[in-house]
């Protein structure tokens, strides 16, 4: 009599545990398609400043090298090769969180269609939280430029700049 209640048990219990070895690795694999796109998301990008006169490159990580050109401070004031400097290290960083972003994005939407772990098992590893981990949010967009009394510099007037290119101050 002790065969008619264990039986049904024992292959709940079974199923049961073929589905949660199912789900670990479902995991697994998920996992290491999330170590594989992250090590895609730290691809190093190199921009170039509008005015070609600054190049950097970084990571999600950051900023690796910053080059300026060798004519740059003939054909540039301080103030607009520092624009140009903030211009292209901004531009590295929104590049390299899209590219952070694009290798993350299919295994968002995967680990979203799928029951989560702990949502069967208490305690178990959650591929959501894991994901939510590995994906910061973007950076904040650059501020203004501003001189020293807080107003906003206008890139419009070049004149300085036309009097370092065309060396006035040697005249």
């Amino acid at each position: 009599m002790n065969d008619d209640w264990s039986t049904p048990t024992r292959a709940s219990n079974d199923a049961l545990r073929a589905q949660i070895d199912s789900m670990l690795d479902t995991y697994t694999a998920e996992k290491s398609a999330l170590l594989d796109a992250q090590s895609q998301a730290t691809q190093l990008v190199t921009v170039w400043s509008a005015d070609s006169l600054v190049r950097a490159s970084g990571t999600i990580a950051g900023i690796s090298e910053v080059h300026i050109e060798p004519d740059a401070f003939k054909r540039s004031t301080p103030e607009s090769l520092g624009r140009s400097v903030t211009e292209a290290i901004a531009q590295v960083a929104a590049q390299a969180a899209q590219t952070q972003q694009q290798a993350l994005a299919p295994l968002a939407d995967m680990s979203s269609n799928m029951p989560d772990l702990p949502d069967l098992i208490p305690g178990a590893p959650s591929m959501k939280d894991l994901v939510a981990q590995l994906t910061p949010p973007p950076p904040p967009a650059p501020e203004p430029v501003t001189d020293a009394r807080h107003r906003l510099v206008d890139d419009t007037d070049d004149d300085e700049g036309e009097y370092f290119r065309n060396r006035g101050y040697l005249r």
